[in-house]
């Protein structure tokens, strides 16, 4: 069975953003290093690892305005979200609450 050739866009001369795929794909990279840090936010160092270099690419992501998704959905703002919040989470949990808690605090004589 023969389909109609599909009807093309009007080429306006402007490339968006999104036309990148790799452009696109650190967005939704950003997105799946937030996702996967924050299921694993008890591994100290993966985690703040994993979570400053997907919020660095969605970071990254919105300065070039790029959205990352192919119908306008914005991941790259996700992905930041995603990140900033499972760094904070990082650092809450296995920084501040390490002292608080079971050790004591730096730089205090005693």
């Amino acid at each position: 069975m023969d389909h109609p050739p599909a009807a093309q866009a009007a080429v306006t001369g402007k490339r968006s953003p999104n036309d990148s795929y790799i452009a696109r794909g650190l967005a939704g990279a950003s997105v799946g290093l937030g996702f996967f840090s924050a299921c694993i936010f008890f591994w100290t160092p993966m985690t703040s690892i994993l979570s400053s270099v997907g919020l660095t690419l969605g970071l990254i992501s919105l300065a070039r305005g790029v959205r990352g998704g192919l119908r306008g959905e914005n991941y790259a703002m996700v992905g930041t979200l995603l990140c900033a919040t499972s760094l904070s989470i990082t650092v809450t949990l296995n920084q501040v609450l390490r002292y608080v808690q079971w050790d004591q605090l730096p730089l205090l004589p005693w």
